[in-house]
């Protein structure tokens, strides 16, 4: 199997590896502009553009590159029919979204596409959707995701200058780096739209993007849902507060807990560690990716179509609060 990689970054290399693991007989070839990778991508070939990389005719993409360029290489695998895991976000303008949305409507055999919003592989939370679909006469009445955690601390030892997290021209921002909570609210809450968006560079870190964004979105139901997102955080934070009828939900997925607050008072409902490990996630979606491309009936947990609703709700954030 050939597969191409068109990036160079932390998440390539773990796909790489991944994919060594699964497929130890895997052929790489990896896009450089400047031919330097690092060697833990070896063996592999080095290949200077996205041009040289089709020419070699591979059987599957790894879309790693730098945000701004998702969509034109997904778009080049649709029309290709070859299949891919793109990494988050598939867009960073509405004109990137409407093309592949037409793209994808057009194409009536789509490849194996999966979009790498990986938490959606995270046990914890498969559990919890399951709990909150069977509970859905409860209802949640209100939610609040929020994640952050400084930018400095995101890639020790490299300069925030030579980060794409640091230009909004490279598809850099809080908005689109942390989209996965934006997905997790879909995922878990259903269809949402939005109320009230607000965003900027409100730091002294040296960068152009915003680092801070905050939105008020809303249930089919009318119930609201608060978004944080930051850059700034000095503790890292990932955790979703879900009220109910039957009780308050609170993930926290950096103490690795589930608990379920009621009047009788606090109960956890879910602390196995390996529930919560989200290195894990990264290999359960190469293997349900790989899964899709050998069999078509194959069901996928983080799908093309799921990814272009995620990638819409996020885009609508990021205009309200322009």
């Amino acid at each position: 199997m050939r597969v191409l990689v068109t990036g160079r970054g932390s998440i390539a290399k773990r796909h790489v590896r991944h994919l060594r693991e699964l497929i130890p007989d895997v052929e790489i070839a990896v896009i450089s502009g400047t031919g330097e990778i690092d060697p833990v991508f070896g063996p592999c070939k080095v290949l200077g553009g996205i041009d040289d990389g089709f020419a070699w005719q591979p059987d599957a993409v790894v879309i790693a590159s730098i945000s701004s360029r998702h969509s034109s290489e997904l778009a080049l695998c649709l029309e290709s029919g070859i299949p891919c895991l793109v990494e988050k976000p598939l867009v960073t303008d509405r004109v990137q979204f409407d093309q592949l949305c037409a793209l994808a409507e057009r194409s009536t055999a789509s490849p194996a596409v999966v979009v790498g919003c990986n938490l959606r592989y995270l046990p914890a939370l498969a559990k919890l959707r399951i709990e909150l679909e069977r509970d859905a006469p409860c209802g949640v009445l209100r939610a609040h995701l929020e994640v952050g955690q400084e930018l400095t601390q995101w890639r020790p030892g490299r300069e925030l200058k030579d980060s794409y997290s640091a230009f909004a021209s490279q598809g850099g921002g809080v908005l689109f780096d942390l989209v996965h909570e934006i997905d997790m609210a879909q995922w878990l809450l259903g269809p949402l739209s939005v109320g009230a968006s607000v965003a900027g560079h409100l730091s002294s870190l040296p960068i152009e993007s915003n680092d801070v964004h905050v939105a008020l979105l809303k249930t089919a139901q009318g119930a609201p849902v608060v978004v944080s997102l930051d850059y700034v955080s000095q503790l890292p934070v990932r955790r979703y507060v879900l009220v109910t009828a039957a009780g308050t939900f609170i993930v926290d997925l950096m103490k690795k807990n589930i608990t379920l607050e009621t009047r009788e008072g606090s109960r956890v409902i879910n602390d196995r560690l390996q529930d919560f490990d989200i290195a894990q996630t990264y290999q359960l979606q190469i293997m349900d990716w790989l899964a899709a491309a050998g069999s078509q009936g194959h069901k996928l947990v983080s799908p093309l179509a799921d990814g272009l609703k995620t990638a819409g709700l996020m885009l609508a954030i990021h205009e309200a609060a322009a």
